[in-house]
């Protein structure tokens, strides 16, 4: 949060989005370079279930917390397209199921 703080004062919970945006990158990146190190023999089956396991997690947190805060805000930006109102509250429901999902999907990737 303090790597994305603007000068300017706050004026509007839009301005959160760029660290929703860096968290969903990094998960992205390191999702390509497990599947990396697993193609090329450096990480076996069961360490490729538990690395899963980690990044499902971290997208369960980021999916929860992004749809927590739409539905108290109303505001929702999904693939770069900005919602509000109802269409947003919507989105934003279907965040947490997703990121319940995840958890669910965690906690047997853990168990495993």
């Amino acid at each position: 949060m303090v790597l994305l703080r603007y000068p300017l004062p706050w004026r509007s919970p839009l301005r959160l989005l760029g660290l929703f945006d860096l968290a969903s990158k990094l998960q992205a990146y390191a999702t390509i370079t497990i599947g990396a190190l697993f193609a090329l023999g450096a990480l076996s089956l069961l360490g490729l279930v538990k690395a899963i396991a980690i990044l499902l997690y971290v997208m369960g947190s980021i999916l929860l917390v992004d749809g927590s805060l739409g539905i108290v805000s109303g505001i929702d930006r999904t693939w770069s397209h900005v919602r509000y109102g109802t269409a947003a509250k919507a989105m934003a429901a279907g965040k947490i199921i997703a990121g319940s999902l995840a958890f669910l999907l965690t906690i047997v990737g853990v168990l495993i």
